[in-house]
């Protein structure tokens, strides 16, 4: 489970940044605070949707990862 989160953290981090930038830029108009309410909720409703669909491919990546590191060295 915490496998996943190595991928659900970035995302998140992203899409905050990325929606607080487009609030600040089109949008100036409404309040900072509810600007951060907005990104923090996009945030939070993308890593949960993240978090669910790698399921299966956070492991694998990891997993594969491990192995070329371990392959390395050798």
């Amino acid at each position: 489970m915490l496998k996943r989160f190595v991928f659900v953290i970035p995302v998140m981090v992203i899409v905050f940044s990325v929606a607080t930038w487009m609030l600040n830029k089109d949008y100036a108009m409404i309040e900072r605070d509810i600007r951060l309410l907005i990104s923090g909720g996009a945030a939070v409703f993308s890593g949960v949707i993240t978090f669910f669909l790698m399921k299966g491919d956070a492991e694998h990546l990891v997993d594969a990862h491990r192995e070329r590191k371990e392959n390395k060295k050798k």
